[in-house]
């Protein structure tokens, strides 16, 4: 009897070492919290209006079981401002959810097949990006089939999306996407990378049907395509991209494009120029006669980190409109465990914005929209931990406040101090939802 027992022990040891070989499960997390003062961010400041200040967090513990045949990942998320549930009161905001639940089947060293929600990201964030400077972050529901080798890479993703589970045809009623489907692909060549992005993108909107007087919910697809790519040496990097948009925006055709170059001098060792811009085009507001629409949309980037920090281009606002100029000269230095930033933008509208002096006429006013200055100051306190901090400030014109409204004779401005800790992952500019 003694003996079964200690055969059975042995065999349920061996088994879970086995298993422990075959399989391993690992825990990470992050913790993020920023406290922000806000007069004019996003908006131009009005007169009489007060700066707004608050603290908000974000604590994320994820999970992940490898085996060699597949991978799950669960990562759940807190995300609140401090103060917006009372001390002593039960938390029934709903502030606790879920950011990543998915898993990805190893089909062979080169291939796999991820789905469920999960983060996407490509590039440089401008069309497919984290958010992560956004506490919630950004993710999707959807399949994508994953090819990895020494120099290519390359993704192929869909996503269906509806409200809930239903036994017949429903309407699409969340502020999301349908559906979509997308390509990526990238090829490193020596000191370059440079990749492929094509994204079909169906979005639901009602329509009344004349012959029956009901609405109709309808599917407006557009597609996007572009290239971008970077170069680097001891000395410079250069990179540019350029996307085009057609299709349908709800029943009107779209014709967009948004192109992007800059060029990195390094002087000395820690030190780094940027002199770029970006061009969004946008709707003429006094060419009545034109009915496509060509105003281009960044769809799922991290927006956060182009434009400007101050967020007043693309950033859940700005689409459909006259589009955007962003011309552009970043400068920063690397000092042991600090980095000093500075980044100085111009901005002009891409399309003709109307001038309302002229009720009856339609006529042009001046492009220029305003500049801003961006300052950001990063501590790195070990790995994983950091402290950054920023001001900004944005001199509009009068053109961007017949946009936008406020008043150009009021301070807009903007500053935050921040903690990120990423014990498994230290943190670097673009994790934080800035740009180098």
């Amino acid at each position: 009897m003694k003996t079964q027992k200690l055969k059975a022990i042995c065999l349920m040891l061996g088994v879970t070492f086995a298993s422990q070989v075959e399989a391993q499960f690992s825990v990470n997390g992050q913790y993020m919290s920023r406290g922000e003062y806000r007069h004019g961010l996003g908006t131009l400041a009005d007169t009489n209006q007060s700066g707004a200040m608050f603290i908000s967090q974000r604590a994320r513990l994820g999970a992940e079981f490898k085996h060699e045949k597949f991978k799950m990942n669960v990562a759940v998320q807190d995300v609140r401002t401090w103060g917006s549930v009372a001390n002593s009161a039960i938390d029934t905001k709903g502030l606790l959810s879920i950011y990543e639940a998915n898993v990805e089947l190893l089909m062979s060293k080169k291939w796999a097949l991820k789905v469920g929600r999960q983060a996407i990201s490509y590039d440089d964030d401008r069309i497919f990006g984290i958010l992560d400077w956004s506490m919630q972050g950004r993710r999707h529901d959807a399949a994508i089939l994953k090819y990895r080798d020494s120099t290519w890479s390359g993704d192929a993703g869909f996503a269906f999306n509806q409200n809930a589970e239903s036994y017949k045809l429903a309407q699409y009623t969340v502020n999301n996407y349908k559906n979509f489907q997308y390509l990526w692909v990238n090829k490193k060549i020596g000191k370059g990378n440079y990749s492929f992005l094509f994204l079909n993108n169906g979005v639901a909107y009602n329509k009344l049907n004349t012959s029956t007087g009901l609405t109709d919910s309808i599917t407006a697809y557009s597609q996007t395509v572009g290239i971008r790519g970077e170069y680097k040496t001891d000395k410079f990097n250069f990179a540019g991209y350029g996307y085009y948009q057609m299709g349908k925006s709800g029943s009107k055709d779209i014709s967009a494009y948004d192109v992007s170059v800059e060029i990195g001098y390094k002087p000395v060792k820690g030190f780094l120029l940027t002199l770029g811009a970006e061009m969004l085009s946008g709707t003429s507001q006094i060419d009545t006669a034109n009915k496509v629409n060509n105003s281009f949309n960044p769809f799922y980037g991290t927006n956060h980190r182009f434009n400007g920090y101050m967020d007043y281009f693309y950033v859940g606002n700005h689409l459909n409109t006259v589009g955007l100029f962003d011309g552009y000269l970043r400068c920063s230095y690397t000092k042991d465990k600090f980095i000093y930033s500075l980044n100085g933008h111009y901005f002009s509208a891409a399309a003709p914005v109307r001038d309302l002096n002229f009720p009856t006429e339609y006529k042009a006013r001046n492009s220029h929209l305003g500049a801003e200055l961006d300052f950001t100051l990063v501590y790195n306190y070990c790995d994983g931990i950091s402290f950054q901090g920023g001001y900004s400030q944005m001199f509009g014109t009068n053109t961007l406040k017949a946009i936008k409204g406020g008043n150009i004779a009021v301070a807009s401005n903007y500053a935050y101090i921040m903690l990120i800790v990423r014990p498994n992952n230290p943190v670097k500019f673009p994790k934080v939802g800035l740009k180098m």
